[in-house]
Formats: structure tokens, sequence, C-alpha cells
């Protein structure tokens, strides 16, 4: 296993010697690359979530706990839910930025758009006015590369400072092995945007394409030249079986633009996937931080891991951003994959661009 391959040469709007990281580094900041915006569309916001999603249990739950729709309530402004997470990293003492993540419609083979089977959706043009706004969010937009008008609106949301591209194959239907999608990863690669692509099994979301799941689906866009970042590290099933990476596929020598995130781990069902690569430390050259937050880190599935007096402290911590980071740090994670994320983000001029570059 590479430790990561040479640094690229900066774009020029890029001055990496301005920000100031909480962790007191000049340079790199702490950026998280997975975090979720979400609404049932008051305000005019344009998101929705098919009542179907929201009538399942961690959903419900979620919408609760985090005042996006308490009480089944579709009337208030998805605004609330994004002024809490502003502040929620505003308040955060290890973690300097977030990537905010839109998430796209399901289209069809022909580029259909098929609104009354879209499970979840968070447009784009949202997710970068909730960026404009708030600085510290970092817009991560989802394209879905079957739309006939994929590159246009990859170009519109560049210049609007978007730092990656999202994707959820097995919900919004594209199969990422799909060679049409060849156009896509070819800019994706010139414009050195990484593509956040979940990878192994969905639980919050029914999985409508359970094949598109694979991890080795993902061959294709690494081909081509693109940094791929493996939402979830392939769990379940990390490290081993048909979905997991392993010696196959997974963060290997001969991919290095090949990344995995943490995100979403830290629960029960993907909790051990998450101690076991801890110990795989020639694995963590190639792994990002990310929370999956609004779903929050559960620290007691961890108390073997991390002993009494650890765990007593992290359950203290009440930034649900920070203790995901110090979770993840307890486990023995070092601090070069919590910067990692900053390294591999677009440098693109805009709101977003200006915000990683400023700090």
């Amino acid at each position: 296993m590479r430790d990561d391959p040479a640094p690229r040469p900066l774009a020029p709007t890029l001055d990496r010697r301005a920000p100031r990281s909480r962790n007191g580094a000049m340079g790199a900041l702490v950026i998280d690359c997975h975090v979720h915006l979400a609404g049932m569309g008051g305000g005019g916001s344009g998101c929705r979530i098919a009542p179907r999603l929201a009538r399942r249990l961690p959903v419900r739950y979620l919408l609760w706990r985090h005042g996006i729709s308490p009480g089944g309530r579709v009337d208030l402004p998805d605004d609330r839910f994004v002024a809490r997470l502003a502040a929620t990293v505003a308040a955060a003492q290890r973690v300097d930025r977030v990537v905010a993540l839109a998430f796209d419609a399901l289209y069809d083979e022909g580029g259909h758009r098929r609104d009354g089977e879209t499970l979840f959706y968070v447009p784009n043009d949202y997710l970068l006015t909730v960026c404009d706004r708030h600085p510290e969010l970092l817009p991560g937009v989802s394209i879905h590369p079957y739309r006939t008008d994929a590159l246009a609106e990859l170009a519109r949301c560049v210049a609007r400072g978007a730092v990656a591209v999202k994707w959820l194959p097995s919900v919004q239907g594209m199969d990422p092995a799909n060679r049409r999608c060849i156009p896509f990863y070819e800019r994706l690669a010139e414009l050195r945007l990484p593509l956040i692509c979940h990878t192994g099994r969905e639980h919050v979301f029914p999985p409508r394409f359970l094949p598109l799941e694979d991890p080795r689906r993902l061959l294709l866009p690494l081909e081509v030249g693109v940094t791929v970042i493996a939402a979830h590290a392939g769990s379940l099933g990390a490290l081993t079986g048909r979905e997991g990476f392993g010696d196959r596929v997974a963060l290997s020598a001969a991919w290095p633009n090949l990344y995995a995130d943490l995100a979403g781990m830290a629960i029960p069902g993907r909790g051990r996937h998450l101690a076991l690569l801890a110990r795989c430390r020639h694995l963590h050259p190639r792994l990002v931080h990310g929370s999956d937050y609004p779903v929050e880190a559960m620290v007691l599935p961890f108390a073997a891991e991390l002993g009494r007096k650890r765990l007593a402290a992290l359950r203290q911590i009440r930034n649900p951003l920070d203790r995901d980071l110090c979770l993840k740090e307890g486990l023995g994670f070092p601090r070069a994959l919590f910067e990692r994320a900053y390294h591999l983000l677009a440098r693109v001029d805009g709101p977003g661009g200006a915000a990683l570059r400023h700090g």
C-alpha cells in the first residue's frame, strides 16, 4: 500500500496558506466530506421526501430528531434544518468545514426523470443557495449521468463552486459501470472533481437496484481517471465478500485514485467494519473523514475498543460532528485521515471554493 500520491498542482485560485484549522495548524482544514441536506419542501426549497420513505422508522426518527418534520408536519421551512446544521458546524471544535450533499432524482435509461418513483430529492439549486449563505458548508452536488443535460448541469454547478459529485446508485438508478457515463467521467477527471459514490448495503432507503451496490462497478470511473470516494467503505461487507473491497478492489495500490469515507459507520450493523478498518493500518492512507450527519455516531457499540474512561469522555461530547471525529480518533485513525478531504476536493472558483480557500 502506497501513501497518497504526490500532491497535484493547486489551482491559482487557492491560497493554502490562508486557512487556519481549528486544530491549530496552518494549511489543511479538517473537512467532513459527507453531510446531508434534507427537507419536505417547506419555504420553496424544492426538496421532497416520498411518503413511503417518510413512513420508514429510521427516517421518521431523523425527521423528528432534527426538526425537519416533527409529528409528520410538511409545512415547516426547510431552512430550519439548514440553520441547525450551520450552527452545529460553527460550534464544532474539531471540524472546520463540511461538504453538504444534494440528491438528484431517479432517471431511466432514456434520460427521463421519474418523479413518481423518486424517494428523496434535494435540488442542486437549493444546495448552492444554502452554501452561498453559509460558507462553512461546501457544495457536493448530485447529477444523474443519464440526464440529457448532465454535462451542462455539471458545468453550471462547477461555476457555482461545487467541490464534489454525490451518487447513490441503488436508489437513484445510475450504473457506474455503464459506458454511457464515460463522457461524464472524463469531465470529472478533467475538473479533478471527486465522485462520492455510495457502496455496500443501504439501510435508510429501500434499495431498488441492488446489484448497483457492488463496489466493483466503480472500476470504470477509476479507469477513466476519476477520483472516487467510496462512501461507507463498502459496508456492510467491507474488506470481505462480494460487496467488500478487500484486496480485490477497495483501497488497492493498483488504484491510487480510489478512496473510501467512513460516513455512517459508527452505528449498529456497520460498527464492526469501522473497528476492523481501524486495525487495518495499511488502508488508512486511502480513508477520508465523513460523518453521514444527520445520522449520528453511537459510542456504546465500541466500548470494548475504547475502554471505560475514553467511552465516558466521548459520551460527554454534545456536538455530533466532534463526537464522530473523536470516536474515530479514539479507535486509532490517524490525523492525516481527517485532513485528507482538504487535499482531494476540487479547487474551483466561486462561493464554495472561496469558503474553502479563505477559512
